[in-house]
């Protein structure tokens, strides 16, 4: 068993998991998931992540708010906003039709926030290094920062999808070029699935990122009880290591999940050896 080496941040981040275990992820889910109608670009003042680390992450006595609290909050003190942007978008529209495609539209966001900050949260209790998050960085969409011996690392987690972000990764690498970037991915799909894939794959690239989600199922994140993804403590670890290591012997830019996860994997068959 892994020890933390920060107890308090430990504590925090066991309270923050068993908030996320108690979230209605399948009533959600049949509720919200198939709503789309607010999907337009959101003016600086209904961004939500504000609101979102303060209460999960800023706060040092934060409560974590179930998801109905905070949105019932959030729409609240967000009115006058709300009121200019539903002229702009949403004239004639019922309010309560613009009620539920917001709940549904920050309910999405939510959801990967909360599995951003459990990876720090953790972070935090086993990791000697100091990592940064905040709305000001996930806007620039920085999820973590990381100070490893006077130098930044980048971190950015992400769910595993079936969309080309190629465009998008090469923006964000010309944007924070010089500095070391690396995708964190995790996936919704069990392990047993990926096993499946790994036998059923057509070609050989298909069957590489089955073997490394396979991997990343198994031994880098864990399901609680609901459902809810949540990682698990080598995670942060191997990930500590192999910047240290990348900061030592390669040139500083973006590597995105794949890359990572070969390396993650290497570097845990090499620790049972």
């Amino acid at each position: 068993m892994i020890r933390p080496k920060n107890s308090h941040a430990y504590r925090k981040a066991m309270d923050f998991e068993r908030f996320l275990s108690e979230v209605p992820i399948e009533k959600y889910r049949q509720e919200l998931m198939s709503i789309k109608t607010v999907e337009q670009d959101l003016p600086r003042r209904l961004n939500p992540l504000p609101d979102i680390y303060k209460h999960y992450w800023t706060e040092e006595d934060a409560q974590f708010p179930g998801y109905e609290e905070l949105f019932s909050e959030w729409w609240k003190s967000h009115l006058e906003p709300l009121d200019e942007f539903i002229a702009k978008f949403f004239w004639g529209c019922s309010r309560d039709f613009v009620y539920l495609g917001f709940k549904a539209r920050i309910y999405r966001t939510i959801v990967s926030v909360w599995t951003q900050l459990h990876f720090c949260y953790l972070w935090k209790s086993y990791c000697k290094s100091p990592l940064e998050a905040s709305p000001e960085l996930d806007i620039q969409g920085v999820d973590a920062l990381v100070n490893l011996n006077g130098q930044q690392v980048i971190i950015q987690i992400k769910k595993e999808t079936y969309r080309s972000e190629s465009r998008l990764r090469r923006r964000f690498a010309q944007q924070h070029a010089g500095r070391l970037s690396l995708e964190i991915p995790y996936t919704l799909r069990s392990a047993k699935d990926w096993y499946h894939s790994m036998f059923h794959s057509r070609t050989a690239h298909t069957r590489e990122k089955a073997e490394l989600f396979y991997f990343c199922s198994s031994k880098l994140q864990r399901w609680l009880d609901n459902g809810f993804v949540v990682f698990s403590p080598q995670y942060p670890l191997l990930v500590e290591k192999l910047a240290l290591e990348l900061l030592q012997t390669s040139e500083k830019q973006y590597y995105d999940w794949r890359v990572t996860l070969k390396q993650l994997k290497s570097m845990a068959e090499d620790e049972r050896v």
